[in-house]
């Protein structure tokens, strides 16, 4: 297994050393650390936007998910593609174009910027929403990497991997910043897609064709080859959101660490070729995800034994049984070498969007509440805040589960991935194309946005599953429509009003 380590440990030190590299850029200005200058080309924002977006929960959990449920799993592309072609092809350029206008670097800085009323107000609700979303959703990234740590180094403990996950990733984002986060990104994004789009053709071109996948999916159950539900017509739409295959479309346009790259595009003419690019991205990386999902189900039907542990599993765990598939085959089916490749991109997806969040997390409490509100001489420079916040939310994401194994699929749906797409999803499109849009209607959408997803995936407990995202975001919505409709409407000078064309 020597080459296994050899290739894995070269990645590893290969993505330290663009964040040494980059970190003789971090320190120039907040443009530079933030968004790198405005800088990004369309194939670094486009890689690192999507890789980002599509964490260890692609290669640990919706491998998983395929692993357990069977071809419905394939439903998650319709629903994630829809999410990048509104976001690359209809608010990314109005995004970057205002955010620009404005000066904004951050998130909370385009909502406070474009409203102006009680901007405190509207900066502290937001960098909580994202502290306590990225708090969670890098816990998942972690867990994700301790489960892959475990499953790829013998006598390695579940704990011990997430050690080092967290430690590779706080490692180079406290260097480089936010253009660290997107070189390593778009690196990490071309590992992914190469993995995942050759090893599940290397799957079925070495003996393991089409026909031996579906008998043995077959051995496991009629359902596991049941591509549409049982279920018709609106049922059928509510039990594709309920689940999350499509309502997760609804999550894309309220993710910080992804419309931050929208805010760093060159240019807004960048957009569109970002876009073609983002989404055969997903195409390629999700739908090989699941393929070896699938591949992996039907060799465990089928006896092979480095995948019957997981097998006896799902009854009990569900996807989550699964979630170490990939990592297993590549064990146990490709030379050391490849395997250690693989093990890599399972790491890189992890990483990819750890470092994003914490780098959006940090540009918020440095940026928006220091800077912006405690001490505007900044006699601390913003890298020692930012640093310190990635430290000390790193820590506390440890903590969430160094004790606890958590399924990555339904733990990044369910909290971090829906609490940010529900609290700035519907704020950022009616901020962005709707001038009747009002501080009130966006402050209160947050907060009934937010809450709605906590308290839902707490309390609800009802037979039939309803995946929060999509209840909270249209509770969001139209708690901001309505506010906004009975408040006074914002000045005819606020700055990205009368400086762009409504959307019609």
């Amino acid at each position: 297994m020597t080459l296994f380590y050899v290739a894995f440990i070269g990645y590893t030190l290969l993505v330290i050393g663009v964040g040494f590299w980059s970190s003789r850029a971090a320190r120039r200005s907040d443009e530079e650390y933030f968004l790198a200058g405005r800088s990004l080309g369309p194939w670094v924002a486009a890689l690192s936007a999507s890789a980002s977006s599509e964490s260890g929960w692609v290669t640990l959990g919706l491998v998983g998910f395929a692993f357990a449920d069977g071809v419905t799993a394939y439903w998650i592309l319709p629903g994630a593609l829809i999410g990048f072609m509104f976001n690359w092809f209809v608010l990314a350029g109005r995004l970057r174009d205002d955010s620009a206008r404005l000066g904004a670097v951050t998130i909370p800085d385009y909502l406070a910027m474009r409203f102006r009323e009680h901007v405190p107000v509207i900066r502290l609700m937001s960098v909580i929403v994202i502290l306590v979303a990225m708090m969670l959703y890098c816990a998942a990234q972690f867990a994700a990497a301790g489960k892959a740590f475990s499953a790829s180094f013998d006598g390695l403990s579940y704990q011990w991997g997430v050690l080092i996950g967290a430690g590779i990733v706080l490692t180079y984002v406290t260097l480089g910043g936010f253009r660290a986060a997107c070189w390593t990104d778009t690196l990490q994004g071309l590992l992914m897609v190469g993995v995942l789009v050759v090893f599940p053709l290397w799957l079925l071109m070495s003996g393991n064709g089409i026909d031996m996948i579906s008998a043995g999916l077959a051995k496991g159950g009629d359902e596991l080859l049941t591509f549409w539900p049982k279920a018709t017509g609106a049922a059928l739409i509510g039990v594709l959101l309920g689940s999350g295959a499509l309502g997760i479309n609804f999550g894309y346009c309220g993710q910080p660490h992804v419309l931050v790259r929208f805010m760093a595009l060159r240019s807004r003419r960048e957009a569109i070729a970002a876009g073609v690019i983002s989404v055969l991205w997903g195409a390629l990386v999700l739908a090989g995800a699941v393929t070896i999902g699938l591949i992996a189900r039907a060799l465990a039907e089928d006896g092979a034994p480095w995948a019957q542990e997981m097998l006896a599993g799902v009854p009990a765990q569900g996807s989550g049984a699964g979630e170490y598939a990939l990592v297993a085959a590549a064990k146990a089916l490709v030379p050391p070498m490849i395997g250690g490749l693989i093990l890599a991109a399972v790491l890189s997806a992890i990483c990819s969007t750890a470092d994003s969040q914490l780098v959006v997390a940090s540009s918020a409490a440095a940026n928006d509440v220091y800077a912006r509100l405690i001490d505007q001489s900044r006699k601390l420079s913003h890298l020692i805040i930012n640093r310190g916040t990635i430290l000390v939310l790193g820590v506390l994401a440890v903590l969430l589960v160094i004790d606890k194994e958590v399924t990555i699929y339904k733990y990044v749906l369910t909290y971090g991935w829906a609490i940010l797409g529900a609290s700035f999803g519907p704020q950022i499109i009616l901020a962005v194309f709707w001038k009747r849009a009002t501080f009130w209607g966006c402050v209160l959408g947050m907060a009934s946005g937010f809450a709605t997803a906590i308290l839902w995936q707490l309390y609800y407990t009802g037979s039939i599953e309803i995946y929060n995202l999509p209840l909270a975001f249209m509770v969001a919505l139209i708690v901001n429509v309505l506010v906004s409709l009975v408040t006074a409407p914002p000045s005819s000078e606020d700055p990205v009003s009368s400086a762009s064309q409504e959307v019609s």
